[in-house]
């Protein structure tokens, strides 16, 4: 009985020493290949996913985004809101802005973008904008008549929205922020470019330089962004802040996200649909490769069967081959992708509109992808390997 356990395995031990080394290398080239492409689609689409969705966080919403109670334009005490917001155990830093509704005019051109008063100094720890500043310097807590406008407003030669910004604003040049029939001329401090389209539509000031114009304003906001520290459940961290603060709405990022989110998951079917056919593929190419190896060894077969060999055992250990293939070609897929393709493109990521997206793998899609070539790579030798052993013997005999 152990003999006849053993035979399978000393069959597939026999068809790798004998075979051809080229057909197996080309075998093994194909698996590998055919791995790589699988996980290579999800990784990318899982990179941009994870890449705006960090956009999204980084430069606008942090991780927890609040807003004024129901039928309030504001937050009020602001300052000892932010304080107990901090002290909340997962909570790395917070940060207060308040839009102004003003307009912005530079050498006679005037657009309505989103201006936001915020405390530079609690912004550099929440949002990552004081690092986006691509010309000038970010803010500082004692700036009053200094402004910082993103790339889509200071426009230029090949921003995407020039035809509805100012044309080519630079830094050290004036703008005019207007509202209510008041006037406030500012220096553009810097320019921030974000690489996300609705951040890099935004201008900022400090609160201080607001508080000068519109006294009222002080300690107040229209919105609170908050980010945790890693490993944080944001949901329990939500429920806490909510529990701390009377009637503000309390959302996390993922919330708030608007159109993005809807972008988010297009990708994720996108992503589902270009796996499917990521697997077809592998599957097809599996199916061939090992199917054109099994035609080759037909006479073996027939030779095997005449000397008395059980067909299952034959069966097996075509399966076996299969497995075999299988395992060698996610091995040196994982290794290829993981020390060559992944810091490649770590280096050099791919530069979307949205984001500069690297490619993402998790460990959950990795060993699903892995188990899906090795399922089609057993049943890509078991279907053949059937055929041909149920075959004619003498046909098979004779490598018909």
């Amino acid at each position: 009985m152990n003999s006849q356990l053993r035979l399978p395995f000393y069959l597939t031990w026999q068809y790798i020493r004998r075979g051809k080394k080229w057909t197996l290398a080309l075998t093994l080239m194909m698996m590998t290949i055919a791995f790589i492409n699988l996980i290579f689609i999800s990784s990318l689409f899982a990179g941009i996913i994870d890449g705006s969705n960090k956009q999204i966080i980084n430069t606008m919403t942090g991780d927890i985004y609040i807003t004024p109670p129901n039928g309030q334009d504001l937050i009020y005490n602001k300052d000892k809101i932010v304080r107990d917001i901090e002290a909340v155990d997962g909570v790395l830093a917070a940060s207060a802005q308040i839009r102004v509704p003003a307009t912005l005019e530079y050498n006679h051109l005037r657009g309505n973008w989103q201006i936001l008063a915020i405390n530079p100094d609690d912004e550099r720890l929440v949002t990552n904008l004081a690092d986006k500043i691509v010309s000038g310097t970010f803010l500082t807590q004692d700036d009053e008549d200094q402004i910082i406008i993103g790339r889509q407003i200071a426009g230029g030669d090949g921003v995407e929205e020039n035809a509805f910004s100012f044309k080519g604003a630079k830094v050290g040049e004036k703008v005019t922020m207007s509202f209510n029939g008041f006037s406030k001329e500012f220096t553009i401090k810097g320019i921030s470019y974000t690489k996300f389209l609705e951040s890099d539509k935004r201008a900022f000031i400090s609160e201080k330089a607001l508080s000068k114009i519109i006294p009222s304003t002080q300690n107040s906001a229209t919105t609170i962004t908050v980010k945790t520290k890693d490993n944080t459940s944001s949901e329990t961290t939500v429920a806490i802040i909510k529990s701390k603060l009377d009637n503000s709405n309390v959302y996390l990022w993922s919330e708030v996200a608007g159109m993005m989110k809807s972008v988010g998951e297009s990708f994720v079917s996108i992503n589902v649909l270009m796996s499917f056919v990521g697997v077809l593929i592998a599957a097809v190419t599996i199916f061939i490769v090992i199917y054109v190896d099994i035609v080759n060894k037909k006479k073996q077969i027939g030779i095997l069967r005449a000397i008395g060999i059980k067909p299952y055992i034959i069966i097996l250990s075509y399966v076996i081959l299969s497995a075999v293939y299988s395992v060698i070609g996610v091995a040196l897929g994982t290794v290829i992708f993981k020390f060559a393709i992944i810091p490649y493109f770590q280096t050099h990521p791919f530069v979307l509109p949205i984001c500069d997206a690297v490619l993402v793998l998790s460990n959950t899609e990795y060993i699903i992808r892995a188990e899906t070539i090795m399922w089609v790579s057993v049943i890509s030798g078991l279907i053949p390997a059937t055929i041909t052993v149920r075959s004619n013997l003498l046909d098979a005999i004779l490598g018909k």
